[in-house]
């Protein structure tokens, strides 16, 4: 059935609905006049009137996703005939661009918190103002989040666009709404916020992903088919509608491996990093010649008169004959008359003479064949066929099933009150609803006592360092139906090894080493802008090169930094000072870097987080239904509305993660000591004993028989003591002021030692918010079942009165009810099996 033809039906099958209930609320007003009943009717009436709108003006939607530099804008351009888009060399934007097709020309900026761009509406603004307005917010918002973190303009552009002028093109039916979506690339979202933002919109849209040619030879396919499959994960597209476009196919060498080689070799490797059911659409493009030659001719049908002025007819010409020259001459080589036709229109065009619509209408058919607009075009045709019901007629009608199912559900609960026709099973039955709310809050106490203990074990477990026992746990928490706590373990653990080598192994390894020279600070900033904010960003980058420059006045000991300083030197004591401050913050800015990259990283497993903490609730829900039960079988099927009302009254809740999550710990130490030293010398007498020749007089006899007495002269060495001059060193205890900080090496650990240590908590928050959750669940589920039972007991009470009198009278009268119910409910079926 073509999509037309889908549409149409389930208009009809949605307005049979609304009349089929409306008569019945008509036929049997009494019984909607019930508080429970009367307020589950208000509540689908007002989704089943949204519905109705949604259906009467649908819209489709045409995500743009690509990897760094794949032209994703300048694509956007080409496939709505207008030059709106801002077309930057590089990441330049970071806003997201939606644009919308209308016959009234509007540009709304959503006004965001703190926004430093203008925001506000504007009508009647032509394409020129569109385009300069969109990219001065483009810009401002690129400069300003430099120095701080912004929520990204939301811009939305409303104006014709080309696919919704020429259905011809888009094979959507009239009336049907279309707007593109440009998002911006993977490097210009890195924070939670706005991941947050993108993800939902990804979500219900028809993706078209970018790739560029020049990254798919084997130097860089691989980094190519990494980026892509974190673009995917990341904004959560869905891959079942997604088509794949090879931009840039101009920029082919002569040596390169032939395109089809190419084109097969990428399909598979894409299958396989996506985990895809099967190849994927990957159609080559380009975009730069399908852009000029289609904003040449604007967004008319080809078999109607152009709308562009010959001004700017001019100028887009000029530009195809000079952008695409190569692709033009190779396309028409082989040609010779079509190649002298080309060359007379590029004359023609550099003369400044008038280029009338024939011409452009046979450039474009050229450009449209030549670009690969015209493959991509008929796989947009098909995917759409395939895809709008999902894409389009089912996210409009999800609420209405559920809140006609809840209406339908405490329906039957009246209707089942009210078709016991003996008095002792009423009063049997009301005996029931009695018991059910005396044993509710003790019941539910004991439900989510054991539930919660459990879900503690759980975790408690996952975070056991020994793998077998983590093995043992997932496949127990996978057997009891609990999916998903495999992907959430592996995803904390990929956090963790995300965190060490986007952020710990870039700054570490800036330090350098002995082998390497040190990173300069731009380089690690321009690195780390790939991964956080770029405030945060230029935040480690600064603290970084303060460090690095400071360490050089430090020495090694072991995997420590050292230096000291005299105590009274001022000066010396206070650069010491700023040492240690640089490296505390360089830790302050590497523990909130650490924080935001978690939470971003955790963003992007939001659906899986989802998933798992659905199937608890699915899991806690069957538990509650204990609390439903008597001992015998009633005859009111309270679980089935009170479980159907449960899930209807539930929202999601979000993983945020508390400040300061990371506790780093440091080896900064700052102390004083003393140590004697020399101050300078003195000069000091010293006694010396030292020995001289002294003369002196002896006397003697001389003869042998006539002795004479003689005196002579001698010499003898005399000791004496003398003063000698010296010098000495002079000592004094001088205090130091020393500092041990760590060694890049030792940052390093210490920082994946804190994150080790603080991933426990990740699990904490995670089993905090479950059991936040789980609680949700009871919370509701007691309300429900008290307002349900309140209901119940009043309808027995009636039939209680009604089984004495009247009694064949008001029997007829519920079968008719159930009757004519059953026959709604019929056409809901018919309107979900027909969008299927």
């Amino acid at each position: 059935m073509d999509v037309q033809s889908k549409l149409e039906l389930t208009r009809t099958f949605l307005k049979d609905l609304g009349i089929s209930l409306s008569n019945l609320v008509n036929a049997f007003p009494e019984v909607f006049i019930h508080d429970e009943i009367k307020t589950r009717l208000k509540d689908f009436q007002q989704v089943y009137q949204e519905a109705v709108q949604r259906l009467e003006h649908p819209s489709l939607c045409i995500a743009t996703l690509g990897t760094t530099s794949s032209g994703k804008s300048t694509i956007v351009n080409a496939l709505m005939g207008r030059r709106i888009a801002p077309i930057e060399a590089g990441e330049m934007s970071g806003g997201v661009l939606k644009l919308r097709h209308s016959q009234e020309r509007k540009l709304i900026i959503e006004s965001t918190p703190d926004a430093v761009w203008q925001t506000g509406e504007w009508t009647g603004l032509s394409d020129e103002e569109l385009y300069r307005r969109t990219q001065e917010v483009m810009h401002t918002y690129h400069e300003a989040r430099k120095k701080k973190d912004y929520i990204a303009p939301q811009i939305t552009v409303d104006i014709p666009l080309l696919p919704a002028c020429d259905l011809n093109l888009s094979c959507l039916p009239k009336g049907i709404g279309i707007e593109f979506l440009d998002l911006p690339g993977l490097k210009s979202v890195q924070d939670r916020t706005n991941l947050a933002i993108i993800q939902p919109q990804v979500g219900k849209a028809f993706s078209l992903v970018a790739l560029d040619y020049m990254q798919v030879d084997e130097e860089h396919r691989q980094r190519l088919l990494s980026e892509l499959k974190r673009v995917v994960e990341y904004l959560q597209g869905r891959t079942d509608s997604m088509i794949f476009i090879l931009n840039r196919v101009d920029n082919r060498g002569s040596d390169d491996l032939p395109l089809e080689v190419r084109l097969a070799k990428l399909k598979e490797e894409i299958k396989q990093v996506l985990d895809l059911s099967k190849l994927p659409d990957v159609i080559p493009f380009n975009a730069r010649l399908l852009y000029y030659a289609q904003c040449a001719w604007g967004t008319t049908p080809l078999n109607t008169s152009s709308t562009v002025t010959q001004e700017e007819r001019a100028h887009l010409l000029k530009a195809f004959f000079r952008d695409c020259a190569n692709t033009i001459e190779e396309k028409t080589e082989k040609d010779f008359e079509l190649n002298d036709w080309f060359s007379n229109v590029k004359r023609t065009v550099k003369r400044d003479q008038p280029i009338n619509d024939e011409i452009v209408r046979e450039i474009l058919r050229y450009a449209f064949k030549w670009s690969g607009g015209e493959a991509l075009w008929h796989c947009i045709q098909v995917r759409v066929q395939e895809s709008f019901s999902e894409l389009v007629i089912l996210p409009a009608l999800l609420d209405v099933f559920t809140y006609f199912d809840v209406l339908s559900d405490v329906l039957n609960i009246l209707i089942d009150s009210r078709q016991i026709y003996n008095q002792e099973q009423v009063e049997a039955e009301r005996d029931k609803i009695t018991k059910i709310r005396q044993e509710l809050q003790k019941n539910i106490k004991k439900v989510d006592s054991n539930f919660q203990e459990e879900i503690k074990q759980l975790i408690e477990g996952l975070k056991n360092k020994d793998p077998k026992i983590r093995i043992k746990i997932k496949e127990d928490a996978e057997k009891k139906g609990r999916k998903g706590f495999s992907l959430i373990f592996q995803a904390i653990n990929q956090v963790q090894a995300d965190l060490t080598a986007s952020l710990i192994h870039p700054v570490s390894n800036a330090f350098g080493s002995d082998e390497e020279e040190e990173v300069s600070c731009y380089d690690l900033e321009n690195q780390l802008r790939e991964v956080i904010t770029p405030p945060l960003a230029k935040d480690i980058a600064k603290a970084y090169d303060h460090v690095s420059r400071r360490m050089k006045k430090f020495t090694s000991q072991s995997d420590s930094l050292y230096r000291q300083v005299r105590a009274d030197d001022e000066k010396a004591v206070k650069e010491l000072e700023h040492d240690e401050r640089y490296v505390r913050l360089l830790y302050y800015t590497m523990r909130q870097a650490i924080t935001a990259r978690a939470e971003f990283a955790l963003q992007t497993q939001e659906k899986m987080f989802t998933e798992a903490l659905q199937s608890l609730v699915n899991d806690q829900i069957k538990r509650l239904k204990v609390c439903l039960y008597s001992q015998e079988l009633s005859s009111i099927n309270l679980e089935q509305a009170v479980i159907s009302d449960v899930r209807q009254r539930l929202t999601q809740n979000l993983l945020f993660l508390p400040d300061n999550l990371f506790k780093i710990t440091d080896t900064i130490e700052q102390r004083r000591q003393e140590k004697s030293e020399v101050v300078g010398t003195e000069i000091y007498y010293e006694n010396v004993k030292k020995t001289k020749s002294e003369n002196y007089t002896e006397s003697y006899e001389e003869g042998s028989c006539f002795k004479t007495t003689k005196t002579r002269t001698r010499t003898r060495p005399v000791e004496y003591i003398d003063q000698e001059k010296r010098t000495r060193n002079k000592y004094e205890n001088i205090e130091y002021t020393e500092l041990l900080l760590p060694s890049p090496k030792l940052m390093s650990q210490q920082w994946s030692e804190g994150i080790e240590k603080e991933k426990d908590k990740l699990w904490n928050i995670l089993c905090d918010l479950i059991i936040k959750r789980l609680d949700a669940v009871s919370e509701e589920f007691q309300e429900s079942v008290i307002n349900l039972t309140d209901l119940t007991e009043s309808a027995l009470n009636e039939q209680l009165k009604i089984i004495q009198f009247n009694f064949e009278e008001e029997k007829q009268f519920w079968i008719n009810l159930q009757s004519y119910k059953n026959q709604v409910s019929q056409i809901r079926q018919k309107v979900e099996q027909e969008i299927k």
